[in-house]
């Protein structure tokens, strides 16, 4: 492989775009299940939102912890053109879709988070899915080593 190819500038973008996605995700990662009251509070989630990370699945929990892992590696990976990131990203998006069909289906999350926080968990959802695919774009481009 040649090492002369072009890095194309909307890798940049997208790679600080999805780590401050993922950073904050990480945030409320710990805050939500660190049950921190006033965190819930200024978020407007109410007690049934709090019962819900109280009694948290571990199933859930697990896909949730792969999901924001794998979410924050990734972009960094893609700084620095590391193929793995494919794989990361890959993990990433099929850790959040089953968290999200588990929670869904199984455990109430549209009834826990109301109609914004799910219909915003599943626009990440997508935007993680097309970060994979842009991922393997850039793969199968060259861009990535």
């Amino acid at each position: 492989m040649s090492n002369n190819i072009k890095v194309p500038w909307h890798l940049w973008l997208i790679a600080l775009l999805f780590i401050f996605i993922y950073a904050n995700g990480v945030y409320d990662y710990f805050m939500m299940l660190g049950h921190d009251i006033d965190y819930y509070e200024s978020k407007g989630f109410t007690e049934e939102t709090h019962k819900y990370f109280k009694n948290y699945p571990i199933i859930l929990l697990v896909f949730w912890t792969i999901n924001i892992l794998c979410g924050i590696i990734s972009p960094i990976l893609l700084l620095f053109r590391i193929k793995l990131v494919v794989w990361i990203a890959f993990l990433s998006a099929i850790a959040m879709f089953l968290l999200e069909v588990i929670g869904f289906l199984f455990f109430n999350r549209w009834e826990a988070l109301g109609t914004f926080v799910s219909l915003f968990d599943i626009g990440l959802l997508i935007l993680t899915w097309l970060f994979y695919f842009y991922c393997k774009y850039l793969r199968e481009k060259g861009v990535l080593k």
